[in-house]
């Protein structure tokens, strides 16, 4: 998993990372769902009785790439242009604000966008293999594209 010297807008200086512990890649296993860490709170809300929520979209594609290594997933486009990606900059004020309130600074460097349809985005952070869903987007406003 690659990990860059970034600095999120309104945090810390960031300090290159030491990765010391994990002595392979994890790119080649397959794709862990985790649940843990969801934000109920804000635009971005990860709650099931909102009236935006793709439920069927959202499941069939966590169920999809569940059977996929972080390889194959990387390499995958949605709609023949939008991969899933690691976030690094341009995000919204509100994406700031729930970043800031739910993710350590070390945990910055680790944002993922899965690109489920079109504007839906599923956010969170890779951890290894595991990737722990925190935010909803159905209209791509995390961290929208500068088209």
């Amino acid at each position: 998993m690659p990990q860059k010297n970034k600095k999120i807008a309104g945090t810390k200086k960031r300090c290159p990372k030491q990765v010391s512990s994990l002595k392979y890649s994890t790119d080649n296993e397959k794709i862990i769902w985790c649940f843990d860490r969801l934000d109920k709170d804000g635009q971005f809300a990860f709650d099931l009785l909102r009236k935006d929520f793709k439920h069927q979209e959202v499941l069939g594609k966590i169920i999809e790439y569940s059977n996929m290594t972080w390889n194959s997933v990387k390499k995958q486009t949605h709609d023949n242009k939008s991969k899933h990606h690691y976030l690094e900059s341009g995000f919204s004020a509100s994406a700031l604000q729930r970043i800031k309130a739910k993710l350590s600074e070390d945990e910055q460097d680790s944002i993922f966008s899965f690109a489920l349809q079109n504007k839906l985005r599923l956010i969170g952070i890779r951890e290894q293999e595991k990737f722990h869903v925190i935010w909803y987007d159905p209209e791509h406003q995390f961290c929208p594209s500068k088209k």
